[in-house]
């Protein structure tokens, strides 16, 4: 499945040649989308490739990695990492004027770089209770056979009500404080990388489509369903999530 995502006009020369990005992954936001936010924010159009579980499983080999996603600029050999796009992305919005990670302002970058360490904090903790619901259970220390049985729904059930109640709790006390002080995002008045990394982990937990995880889990964090809002308010970024034509 391949879209490709058409920026508005960046603010570039008409001389100036046109970068071409192509992101693959799943047909999912998983951890792709803080990449695809961070390009749609900067105004990049890019080719957003969507591969199937069948088609991974031939391509797999040929990966650097033996994971997704991918990036190719330019045409040139694929890169991995999303950790590495995404700064690699908000460099390039920096150039443009669009100040998503501005290497120049070292106190800003320490800034952002603390969030996105919170960040990732956070993903770390929650990577078990989702993990544990559909990775292969002898990960966990169960035998091959665990999962589908009621004895693996409750572990999961457990795992996850626990992190609700205690882990959740802490890092959104966290991300209250510091949006409360910030002026808007996590880094200040603008977006940066920071807000694209923890967006698509918010936006998960309210899905609803993680069981045992309520849509209405960050209700008792208004600073942080305030910051949702905002976010996804963003122009470009309710252009992204428009439903798109077939």
């Amino acid at each position: 499945m391949t879209s490709v995502h058409r920026a508005r006009q960046a603010k570039t020369s008409k001389t100036e040649p046109m970068m071409t990005i192509k992101l693959t992954y799943f047909n999912i936001q998983g951890v792709a989308e803080k990449v695809r936010l961070a390009l749609v924010l900067a105004g990049i159009p890019f080719e957003d490739v969507r591969v199937s579980n069948a088609e991974w499983g031939a391509m797999k080999l040929s990966t650097p990695y033996g994971q997704l996603p991918l990036m190719e600029i330019d045409g040139g050999k694929p890169i991995a990492q999303s950790e590495a796009m995404l700064r690699y992305v908000g460099s390039l919005a920096t150039a443009k004027g669009i100040p998503l990670y501005p290497t120049s302002d070292p106190d800003r970058l320490l800034a952002i770089e603390e969030a996105c360490g919170l960040i990732g904090d956070l993903q770390r903790e929650w990577r078990v209770p989702v993990g544990i619901g559909f990775q292969d259970p002898t990960l966990y220390g169960y035998p091959p056979d665990f999962r589908g049985t009621e004895a693996h729904s409750a572990v999961v059930k457990a795992v996850r009500a626990k992190f609700c109640t205690e882990e959740l709790p802490k890092y959104m006390g966290f991300l209250s404080k510091r949006l409360s002080a910030s002026g808007g995002f996590l880094c200040g008045a603008e977006p940066t990388i920071a807000d694209c990394s923890l967006v698509p982990v918010l936006a998960r937990f309210i899905s609803g489509g993680v069981d045992h995880v309520p849509r209405d889990c960050l209700e008792p964090y208004p600073e942080v369903v305030a910051y949702l809002q905002r976010f996804m308010a963003i122009e470009a970024v309710k252009e992204w999530y428009a439903p798109k034509e077939e």
